[in-house]
């Protein structure tokens, strides 16, 4: 064993998703001991009609057993248990357990694609008008608290008794022995109250739901809530005694992995279709609940948003083979003056919404290499005005941060630097770290040995390469980038 692994503090990641559980033990410095993973023995549970998606809730505790099972027998190769000092359990915040009041589940889980409550939707957005409004959307058939409304009127008998936690709420209540907390970016969606902090009255009293008394205390994420109690011990050879923290969504603890780390800063994932993420001082509210929204500690807030536009164009229009010789040439013709909306697909979801948007180049052009440079270039040009809009709500416009870039595409170092160049904004890459299962790891850190999240990120996240903005580029670059936004006027796309 070797000197910095035997006296370093251990963490332990656990993330829930919808067909297994994957589990990550980090050290403080981040760096990675073990890794383990188990498939759901999937028990149907299925109801009655398509609409029905339900699942036994033991399966996911048997297979957290068996991933920490494996993992803490791997880390005793290299760690004694002592240096455990935390566990974290992150997962989808849509699936909702019915128990009795000692714990154990009644019913079949509902799992978060289920959409029986679709009947009570227009009464929650009605009677909880003021309250989305507040939260910055509306509610949905597959949300958990109409799926608890569908259960007050069709299973009445059992709703006497029942008590209602999610899926992480579940596997933390065998951790630490209880199922009786659970966190804002779970409980969003059951109707919390993320501004005042409180499950509000509104679903008693105007839905007569009385179903305040039967939801976990909330919490934030990174709040211990116990102990890895004896039994759980010996289920999952993590040391008893050992802190439970609290964790949050899958969405949230990737991001939390993926290097940003302050107020402004943004994590883009150059995929099919972009996926970008950031730090607010503010919650941002958004009219087409287009953004989602998480509470992260110190007054701060996470968000999410997806665009239609992403690199889908790169093997549509090109192919993937191709592109380590188009991109050597292409860059060479950056930057362009031929304008590209990449977008491969009809219509578009962020930065505005459009049912008919459609991508092009302009001046059309034959010349593939041309094409390629100005997609490279496009894609670009299409991120800035994500984020300049993405500043704007956030309230970040005068103090933007730094992007934090994952996905396939985020080693080409051309690119990155030209995403550099025409955002002005400096491009960093990680050391492929952004799992769902490390975010959790750094959570039980946050929770139990750092203060903040800036602090967390700076000592168990590791940079591999960063691109700052060529000033003489970025001005040339915003010269198109005004031309770009004339276009996408020009289309109909943007006022």
């Amino acid at each position: 064993m070797s000197q910095a692994v035997s006296q370093a503090a251990v963490f332990i990641g656990v993330n829930l998703t919808s067909d297994r559980v994957n589990a990550a033990a980090v050290t403080q410095e981040g760096l990675i001991l073990a890794e383990s993973s188990a498939p759901f023995a999937h028990k149907s549970a299925a109801g009655p009609k398509s609409v029905f998606l339900e699942e036994n809730a033991e399966i996911w505790w048997d297979a957290v057993r068996m991933a920490l099972g494996y993992l803490t027998s791997q880390l005793r190769k290299t760690t004694v248990p002592e240096q455990i000092k935390a566990v974290c359990v992150s997962g989808d915040p849509g699936i909702l357990i019915t128990t009795d009041r000692r714990g154990v589940p009644s019913r079949p889980a509902i799992l978060a694609e289920d959409t029986r409550g679709s009947d009570y939707i227009k009464q929650l957005n009605i009677h909880g008008r003021e309250h989305c409004e507040k939260q910055g959307f509306r509610f949905r058939p597959e949300d958990p608290l109409a799926k608890i409304a569908w259960l007050k009127e069709n299973e009445p008998k059992l709703y006497e008794d029942a008590l209602f936690i999610h899926q992480a709420d579940y596997i933390i209540g065998h951790l630490k022995g209880q199922a009786n907390v659970t966190e804002f970016s779970f409980a969003a969606r059951t109707g919390a109250d993320l501004l005042d902090e409180c499950w509000p009255d509104w679903v008693d009293y105007d839905m007569y739901l009385g179903v305040r008394e039967k939801l976990p205390r909330l919490t934030h994420l990174g709040e211990k809530v116990g102990t890895v109690t004896d039994k759980a011990a010996a289920a999952t050879g993590l040391p008893a005694g050992s802190s439970v923290i609290m964790g949050t969504a899958t969405v949230s603890a990737a991001f939390l992995a993926s290097g940003a780390r302050k107020t402004g800063d943004l994590h883009t994932v150059l995929s099919k279709h972009l996926t970008i993420s950031g730090i607010s001082p503010v919650m941002i509210r958004s009219p087409q609940d287009l953004i989602r929204v998480n509470k992260l500690p110190n007054r701060m807030w996470s968000f999410s948003v997806v665009s239609q536009t992403g690199t889908e164009w790169i093997n549509n229009w090109f192919s993937e083979g191709s592109f380590a010789e188009l991109e050597h040439q292409a860059e060479k013709l950056l930057p362009s003056t031929y304008l590209a909306y990449p977008n491969v697909s009809k219509g578009e979801t962020f930065p505005f919404t459009s049912n008919n948007a459609e991508g092009f180049i302009s001046p059309a052009t034959d010349n593939r290499t041309v094409q390629f440079a100005s997609c490279l270039q496009g894609t670009a040009l299409f991120e800035r005005f994500c984020y300049q809009k993405l500043d704007r709500l956030a309230g970040t416009a005068e103090t933007p941060g730094d992007i934090y870039t994952g996905g396939e595409w985020s080693g080409s170092d051309a690119w990155m630097q030209c995403r550099a160049d025409v955002t002005g904004r400096v491009n960093r890459r990680m050391n492929g770290r952004s799992s769902a299962a490390f975010g959790s790891a750094m959570i039980a850190a946050l929770g139990s040995m750092f203060q903040t999240l800036e602090e967390a990120a700076a000592a168990m996240l590791s940079e591999d390469a960063s691109f700052f903005p060529n000033p003489e580029k970025h001005s040339q670059y915003s010269e198109l980038y005004t031309n770009f936004c004339a276009l996408m006027e020009e289309q109909g796309y943007i006022v």
